[in-house]
């Protein structure tokens, strides 16, 4: 830490701008021609020369014929520097000709819904470069506001909003929970009620959010106290349990819809109605001054909000 620190009150003592001047003069080995390219005379491109001298022990350049020529030291220092300062000038470029990463936090099931429509959509913009990272929602609900404020994320998909001036916070689709069983269970064919529950397992998801967690509340008020047998925070996890047993699981409906036939699950009707859940984006307004990101969210109120259109796989 303390030698980072040391470093950049070192650094700040050094005017960057002489290696802009190093890189023209090494790149056309002449002091009048990075002048004109640089918008500075002759002297001054000298002059910036002489002061980069004194940091170093070499003249850096020296006369050859006519013109100039880089010496050894000269040749190692921009090895050193140029990826460096490409990287200054991507990031003062225009942003269509560079790779923006698009930063998107969602729990896995959301990102199987979205992200995939998503990232078809925006690759098939041919001006429109970006390069999608997902990453997981941590439970903490202040992390995952702070991720947005101070520019961790670009967006996120959750069960729930954010109450925040600075952040919108959009409904974009809800969703049906249901009952879900391997297709070959002894006892359940097609129907599950508060009395054949209560000869039953079940799996529950563990996740300490307080949406999952008023959803179990319910599910135990319309059904009775459930006698849980296995415990994940992963949904696919859980499908793939209930598979191999006779547990039962209550998952969203476009999760059952997409793995139905890979795990041999079937739907059970309920004699109460388990509800829904909503589903917002939430994003920085200030945010929205960059194309790639004002493209995704139009893409997704274009697919989900205008068009209603079911989260369906």
């Amino acid at each position: 830490m303390f030698e980072h620190q040391d470093s950049l009150k070192s650094l700040r003592k050094f005017d960057l701008n002489l290696l802009t001047v190093f890189e023209a003069v090494y790149y056309y080995k002449s002091v009048s021609k990075a002048a004109d390219i640089l918008g500075m005379t002759s002297p001054a491109v000298s002059q910036s020369i002489q002061r980069l001298r004194q940091y170093f022990p070499d003249p850096l350049f020296i006369r050859y014929g006519k013109g100039i020529s880089a010496t050894v030291f000269a040749d190692s220092m921009h090895e050193n520097i140029k990826g460096s300062l490409s990287g200054i000038i991507d990031i003062f470029a225009d942003k269509g000709d560079s790779i923006r990463n698009l930063v998107i936090w969602s729990d896995p099931h959301l990102a199987q819904v979205l992200i995939p429509d998503i990232c078809s959509h925006l690759m098939s913009l041919p001006k429109l470069k970006c390069r999608i990272v997902h990453n997981l929602l941590p439970e903490d609900a202040v992390g995952v506001e702070h991720a947005l404020l101070y520019h961790k994320t670009d967006i996120i998909f959750d069960i729930a909003p954010i109450f925040n001036s600075a952040i919108e916070s959009e409904l974009i689709f809800r969703e049906k929970i249901v009952a879900v069983c391997g297709k070959d269970h002894p006892r359940l064919k097609d129907s599950l009620s508060a009395n054949s529950l209560k000869d039953e397992r079940c799996i529950t998801i563990i996740k300490d959010r307080k949406k999952i967690n008023e959803f179990k509340s319910k599910i135990d008020v319309l059904l009775g106290k459930r006698v849980i047998s296995f415990a994940s925070p992963s949904s696919l996890i859980a499908l793939s349990v209930i598979e191999k047993t006779n547990d039962i699981g209550f998952f969203p409906e476009s999760m059952y819809e997409k793995f139905k036939d890979i795990y041999n699950l079937k739907r059970l009707e309920c004699d109460v109605d388990l509800g829904s859940y909503e589903v917002y984006m939430s994003y920085s307004k200030k945010a929205l001054q960059d194309k790639a990101l004002l493209e995704l969210v139009e893409r997704v109120r274009e697919t989900f909000v205008m068009n209603n259109k079911s989260v369906h796989p």
